[in-house]
């Protein structure tokens, strides 16, 4: 019995050796201080993040009763600012197309922006 238990030990014993060969070395974890601040940074973005949510809202809103209150102007005959707003837009109707190209580059340069700098 003893005889086998001395043969299952260098057994085992080589096998753990050609293991620890084969295993590469382990890689150094970070420091739970370097974690602990990261986790910090995340929870402080997060929380501004929440913080500016109000603003970003109130900005779409305004913004949509802009457009609003502008369409109605331009479509009402009622308002006295009906004619004078037509007449403003028609004179500037010939750049409105080069507007809307560049607001519309300028919003896919800011989201390229925006998807490059979030990335973690």
């Amino acid at each position: 019995m003893k005889e086998l238990d001395g043969l299952e030990e260098n057994m085992v014993s080589e096998w753990m050796q050609k293991l620890s060969e084969q295993t590469q070395p382990p890689h150094n974890l970070p420091t739970p201080g370097l974690i602990l601040f990261k986790a910090g940074l995340t929870e402080k973005r997060r929380r501004a993040e929440r913080a500016v949510m109000p603003v970003v809202w109130m900005r779409v809103t305004a913004l949509a009763i802009f457009a609003i209150t502008a369409l109605w102007l331009l479509l009402s005959d009622r308002s006295p600012l009906a004619s004078l707003f037509r007449e403003t837009l028609s004179s500037l109707l010939f750049i409105v197309p080069f507007f809307v190209l560049g607001a519309i580059a300028a919003a896919m340069i800011c989201a390229g922006f925006a998807f490059v700098l979030r990335r973690d």
